[in-house]
C-alpha cells in the first residue's frame, strides 16, 4: 500500500431519497492527502461546494432537513468540469453512508462510479468503540464537533473530515481502519436504489438524524414556508367559501338572483386553481393527503357558508 493517498470526501443534499427519481441539489467534495499508516491528513488540496436547481420538485422533508427551497437554488448549476477534475484526482472516495451518496453522485458523474467508495458509517466499528449510534450528527456530537448548519453538505463534509482524522483513540485517526474495510460494491448501490424506490428510509435516518428532533432554526425561510403550507388549505377554503356566501347573499337580497350553487362551485374551483398555480410556480407536487384534507375543509366551509347565507337571506326576507 502506498504511504500516502489522495482521497475525496463527499457530502450531498438531495431532493428526496430515491436515486432514480430524485436529484442532487447540493454537493461538496474535499480533496485531501493523508498518510495511509497513521491516517494523518497531510494537506487539503482543494475543495468545491455548490448548489444546483433540480428538474424535479424538492420534497417537503428535504426542504425541512436541508433548509433549501426551490427559490434559493433557482438558476444555479454545479461546476461539472471542476467536480470531474477533483474526482479524477481522487484515488478513493469517502462518504458517510457511501451507498446512498455513490448512487446519486454516479448518476450525475460517471467518474464517481469508477472509484472505490469507503463508508465511514459502516466501515468503522462504532458500536465496538462504545458509540450508541452511527448517525453522523450523533458521532459529531460525541467528538465535540459542531456543524454550523445541520444537514448542509458544505459544513458536514468539513466536520466529517475533522472527526475522521482526529477523533480516534488517543486523538488518532479512524482513516486506517476505514481503509481496511471493504469498499462499497455496486451491488450495494443497486440495493440502495431499490430500497429507495420502495420508500425505505432507515439509511437516510442513520445518515442524518437517527431519530433526533430535526433542527431547522438556521433556515427561517424554510420554517416559515412550512407553517404557511400547513394552513393554506384550511384558511383558503374558509375564506373562499365565506366570500361565496357574501356574494350569494348580495345577489339574492338585492337582485333576487339564485346563484348559490354556481357561486360555491366557482369559489371552490378558484381556490384550488390558486393553490395549483402556487405549487406549479414553486415546483412542488400535490400531496394526496393535503388534497384530501383540502376537500374535507372546503366541504365543511361551504356547508357553513351555505347555512350562514341562508340564515341571512331568511332574516331579511322575513
Amino acid at each position: 500500500m502506498p504511504k500516502t493517498k489522495t482521497a475525496g470526501l463527499i457530502d450531498i443534499g438531495t431532493t428526496g431519497l430515491s436515486p432514480v427519481r430524485d436529484e442532487i441539489i447540493e454537493l461538496c467534495i474535499i480533496l485531501f492527502s493523508f498518510d495511509c499508516e497513521t491516517g494523518e491528513v497531510i494537506d487539503i488540496l482543494d475543495k468545491y461546494c455548490g448548489l444546483r436547481e433540480p428538474s424535479v420538485p424538492i420534497s417537503k422533508r428535504a426542504n425541512r432537513l436541508l433548509g433549501i427551497s426551490r427559490k434559493s437554488v433557482q438558476g444555479m448549476a454545479l461546476d461539472s468540469q471542476r467536480i470531474k477534475s477533483l474526482l479524477n484526482q481522487a484515488e478513493i472516495i469517502i462518504a458517510h453512508n457511501a451507498s446512498f451518496h455513490s448512487a446519486f453522485v454516479s448518476n450525475h458523474f460517471t467518474e464517481a462510479a469508477e472509484k472505490p467508495w469507503y463508508c465511514s458509517m459502516n466501515g468503522i466499528d462504532w458500536k465496538g468503540k462504545g458509540f450508541l449510534s452511527k448517525s453522523l450528527h450523533k458521532l459529531l456530537k460525541a467528538h465535540g464537533i459542531e456543524s454550523p448548519a445541520r444537514n448542509r453538505a458544505k459544513y458536514n463534509a468539513l466536520a466529517t473530515l475533522s472527526f475522521l482524522s482526529n477523533g480516534g483513540s488517543n486523538n488518532g485517526s479512524y482513516l486506517p481502519e476505514l481503509l481496511n474495510s471493504k469498499p462499497v460494491s455496486r451491488r450495494n448501490t443497486f440495493e440502495q436504489e431499490e430500497a429507495a424506490e420502495q420508500g425505505y428510509e432507515t439509511v437516510f435516518q442513520n445518515t442524518f438524524y437517527d431519530g433526533d428532533q430535526i433542527n431547522t432554526t438556521y433556515s427561517s425561510e424554510s420554517e416559515a414556508d412550512g407553517k404557511r403550507e400547513k394552513h393554506i388549505v384550511l384558511h383558503g377554503a374558509v375564506c373562499a367559501s365565506f366570500m361565496a356566501s357574501s356574494i350569494v347573499f348580495i345577489f339574492d337580497r338585492f337582485y333576487n338572483v339564485k346563484l348559490s350553487q354556481i357561486s360555491y362551485s366557482a369559489a371552490l374551483i378558484s381556490y384550488f386553481a390558486c393553490v395549483a398555480y402556487k405549487k406549479k410556480k414553486s415546483g412542488e407536487s400535490w400531496d394526496p393527503i393535503e388534497l384530501f384534507f383540502g376537500f374535507l375543509a372546503s366541504a365543511a366551509a361551504l356547508t357553513a357558508a351555505s347555512l350562514t347565507s341562508n340564515l341571512l337571506i331568511n332574516l331579511f326576507h322575513s
